[in-house]
């Protein structure tokens, strides 16, 4: 079977309704993990594999789906308030005018899933890989995700935007400024400017 019978991309052309929902948040959802392999390597190459495998086999009853496949549960979710529109249309504008798309939103939706996902993957250690001499370290490791928490707290207080607080949590992924660009469709400068302004409000609150 070609990949154009799996992956049927005019379905991105059609008006959203509940019959085509999926099959939308898929291809969505597909596009955007192979976007990023170049950007956060093998573990998206991995994720980009499964969902490929999910979708292609995903009426096959005996089939188990992988985890990737809650991007498309998140994007169609976010979709299905958007019955009788197409994702081309646009829903709003930024403050500097340009034009936000329901696409645009259902890929954020999806970013969100991916860098927390991500930032769970490089704090936890599998149970399997614990040696007898890595034991005396459980209370240090304990204390770094302690210390996480408080990370959380700490942007939750500065009170950023939507694009702030994806273009953070794409850098705490180990994304670059450039790549984090593409991936909100904003300039480089912009993505900078965004990090001098978390910075001159984390100044005011913890100074």
């Amino acid at each position: 079977m070609s990949n154009n019978r799996i992956l049927n991309f005019s379905v991105l052309e059609e008006e959203i309704n509940p019959d085509n929902v999926i099959a939308i948040s898929e291809l969505l959802a597909f596009l955007q993990t192979r976007f990023l392999i170049s950007y956060m390597g093998n573990r998206m190459q991995k994720i980009y594999a499964d969902l490929y495998a999910d979708i292609k086999h995903k009426n096959d009853i005996n089939h188990v789906f992988s985890d990737g496949y809650d991007l498309v549960h998140e994007g169609a979710l976010y979709l299905c308030e958007h019955y009788g529109e197409h994702i081309n249309d646009v829903i709003g504008y930024s403050k500097k005018g340009k034009q936000i798309t329901i696409r645009t939103m259902c890929i954020r939706k999806m970013m969100k899933l991916i860098n927390r996902d991500s930032r769970d993957y490089y704090r936890n250690t599998d149970i399997d890989n614990i040696t007898d001499e890595d034991e005396p370290l459980i209370e240090l490791k304990e204390e770094t995700n302690n210390d996480y928490t408080h990370c959380d707290e700490i942007v939750e207080n500065l009170n950023l935007t939507n694009n702030m607080k994806l273009a953070l949590e794409c850098r705490m992924a180990g994304l670059s400024y450039p790549e984090i660009g593409r991936i909100l469709e904003r300039a480089q400068s912009t993505v900078f400017e965004y990090f001098v302004k978390m910075r001159k409000k984390y100044t005011v609150i913890y100074r």
